[in-house]
């Protein structure tokens, strides 16, 4: 056995959806699972952890890591185009002086909260370095935004032993990038992620309805920074109506946010293969709703969990994600918000088969969430509800 070889094991072990075990022991060398048995491997390490939940490490699939330094400098209070309008005046000035040192802070508390993999929204990729440093895997959505013509970098996949350093193609939303560069975007991006916001705010939905008070107020919001309207080519009076009619949905899609789609849009994602990201603290704090998470559930939408950033979100906390969704649809089953906490993500992600599942072949870290002895169906729910007995932490990080 390699000497490097750990094994760690935990009353209970959850290697995903449908598969959780009592005292099972994970074996992982040079930052790999290489398998999962119920007898402590020889010639490995041993390390038993106690009470609580082993599980894949989470996958954070949308924040934005270079808002960092906006941490509570503008709350949202329910009001997006409010939020819009705080979050450009504070921008440029607060990142010049904090942006580099609260990135590197942000990906640091990623690692240590047992996150494996991000979906990372850049406009410059300098977060990449942090998060490598950090050691935290990562999908660098380049964002594009407005008309420009200017393309990002081409989208591709690098592996440094279970380290992942990926490069993919974003659009903002269907509300700020015209028609033809959302068509070419999407060719740019091929069979890798393409990732956009989607249907997150009334201000958006009456923006593409032409009508309503916060649809004109995003309308100058727009207009101000040089983006008129007519410069959109709108072909549908909906976000979900635009992408679906510019052919952007597909499996390779992953949309974000959907607080305004309906329970009836589920239908148009889940034949297209296109995962659906909440970010719960967000998506609750700008608009007071989420997506209709029941319903795409129930149609078989592959849904993922994110933070966003910390310009909307008090951490990065996917552990706090859980409890926020927990809370607000306390209906759904726990097992079902720790895969779209795992494997979820690694799906939305194009990483099924390397993230969001304890298994042979996976890369690590995996997470560890300390609770207090109670049977299985009680230690899920206190697991996502938040009710640990010390603070969650990284395991098994190459």
């Amino acid at each position: 056995m390699n000497p490097a070889a750990v094994a760690y094991t935990a009353r209970w072990v959850w290697c995903g959806p449908g598969d959780l075990r009592e005292n099972a022991w994970v074996l992982m060398a040079g930052g790999w699972v290489r398998g999962v048995q119920e007898r402590p491997p020889a010639g490995a390490e041993r390390v038993e952890l106690g009470q609580g939940l082993l599980l894949p490490g989470l996958v954070n699939a949308h924040t934005h890591l270079e808002l960092s330094g906006l941490t509570s400098l503008a709350p949202p209070a329910g009001d997006f185009v409010a939020w819009l309008e705080q979050l450009v005046a504070l921008r440029p000035d607060t990142l010049r002086v904090n942006g580099a040192a609260a990135t590197r802070a942000a990906a640091a508390a990623l690692a240590a909260d047992g996150t494996a993999l991000v979906g990372d929204i850049t406009n410059t990729g300098q977060a990449r370095a942090a998060l490598a440093q950090a050691g935290v895997s990562a999908v660098s959505f380049f964002e594009a935004l407005g008309p420009s013509k200017a393309p990002p970098p081409p989208p591709g996949y690098e592996w440094q032993g279970p380290l992942l350093s990926g490069a993919a193609v974003a659009a903002h939303a269907p509300y700020s990038v015209p028609a033809g560069r959302l068509q070419a975007l999407k060719r740019q991006a091929g069979d890798l992620p393409f990732c956009l916001h989607l249907a997150e705010s009334r201000a958006e939905m009456e923006f593409m309805a032409g009508a309503g008070e916060q649809g004109r107020r995003l309308e100058a919001f727009l207009a101000a920074r040089g983006l008129q309207r007519s410069q959109l080519d709108l072909r549908a009076a909906t976000p979900l109506g635009q992408v679906q009619s510019l052919g952007l949905l597909d499996q390779h899609t992953l949309a974000v946010h959907g607080v305004q789609l309906r329970p009836e849009d589920a239908r148009t994602l889940a034949a297209a293969g296109t995962s659906l990201c909440l970010c719960p603290r967000s998506n609750l704090g700008l608009t007071g709703n989420l997506a209709p998470v029941e319903a795409m559930l129930a149609a078989g939408v592959n849904l993922a969990l994110g933070t966003d950033s910390l310009a909307s979100a008090p951490d990065l906390s996917l552990w706090r994600e859980m409890a926020a969704l927990a809370a607000a649809r306390p209906g759904l089953d726990p097992e079902t918000i720790l895969a779209m906490a795992t494997a979820g993500g690694a799906r939305a992600l194009g990483l099924a088969g390397r993230f969001g599942a304890i298994r042979s072949g996976a890369a690590g870290p995996l997470a560890f969430a300390p609770l207090a002895p109670l049977p299985p169906e009680q230690m899920l729910a206190a697991a996502v509800q938040g009710r640990h007995a010390g603070p969650p932490r990284s395991l098994g990080r190459g």
